[in-house]
């Protein structure tokens, strides 16, 4: 009778015992599997801190290159690296001066020198006056100025111009253009001692090219030796058959007034000459061996 109670008491013992070993295998497995997590967390973050991030690396846009070259979904093409400028390069960078041209100069003491320019970048291209020092349009500020250059500072860097590049960019009309008055009869007639008819079609042609006005003379300023102050201009290098020669201009004739109006800088100059626009007579004071003398023009 006492061997059942044995028998079931064993039994249960050995149940317990086994569902004890299951917990305590159970136990150990998350036990283990807790700490390599942790470990291989631990030596992952060293590793990090130590090595660069090259999962979060952009790709250079260069390495994309074969697929455009071999591009399936169309014409082959090719990629190029874009340079980037910073404001300081772009601030250094050569400035081009192909739209700026030197129309003429005229040479004084001191500061007395002024230039010509036209800026072709504006339209239309635009003519100004310019004096020795200031500056030229944007292109930078006018240092030297000599008989058929000048100089133009920007930054550290200087730059020169010259009137040969003028002749170099003409055209095959304004060429023509600028010999018709040595092939044809000028456009002034002379009816007295000082006196002349002009033809205001040839006056007005003229007066829209003033490479051919600049180019038919030369004009210095004429300083007064005693008050130090610039009395018109010196008409010097006077092309045969040109403008001047027509308007019965000579070699060391010094332009006061035209129109009564004093022609103390190339500005009142320039405004002077497109003042003749319209007008029907032409009035010049000059001076001539020393002596003062009118020249009188009637336009028809």
């Amino acid at each position: 009778m006492l061997e059942f109670p044995v028998k079931k008491l064993r039994l249960i013992n050995y149940f317990l015992a086994f569902i004890t070993l299951l917990a305590i295998l159970i136990l150990t497995r998350d036990l283990i599997s807790t700490s390599l997590t942790n470990g291989e967390q631990r030596r992952t973050g060293k590793e990090n801190a130590h090595q660069p991030q090259t999962a979060l690396i952009r790709k250079n846009l260069m390495q994309y290159a074969a697929v455009l070259e071999k591009n399936p979904f169309g014409a082959p093409g090719k990629l190029h690296q874009a340079s980037l400028a910073s404001s300081e390069d772009k601030g250094t960078a050569d400035i081009s001066l192909s739209n700026l041209i030197l129309m003429g100069t005229a040479v004084g003491s001191g500061s007395l020198s002024y230039a010509i320019f036209e800026d072709r970048t504006q339209s239309p291209a635009q003519q100004e006056v310019f004096r020795l020092g200031s500056e030229v349009f944007q292109y930078g500020t006018l240092k030297k100025i000599e008989r058929s250059s000048v100089s133009i500072q920007r930054n550290a860097s200087s730059y020169t111009v010259s009137l040969s590049d003028l002749s170099m960019e003409s055209s095959p009309a304004q060429e023509q253009s600028r010999e018709a008055p040595k092939s044809q009869n000028s456009f002034a007639r002379k009816v007295g001692e000082r006196d002349y008819i002009l033809d205001s079609r040839r006056i007005q042609k003229s007066l829209e090219n003033p490479e051919q006005i600049l180019t038919d003379a030369r004009m210095l300023p004429n300083i007064n030796a005693q008050t130090g102050k610039q009395e018109g201009f010196t008409i010097s290098e006077v092309v045969p058959n040109g403008i001047y020669y027509s308007l019965g201009l000579r070699n060391g004739d010094i332009l006061l007034r035209i129109n009564d109006l004093e022609i103390s800088n190339p500005e009142v100059a320039m405004q002077a000459m497109s003042a003749l626009k319209g007008m029907n007579n032409i009035n010049l004071d000059i001076i001539r061996s020393g002596q003062n003398m009118s020249m009188n023009y009637r336009i028809r």
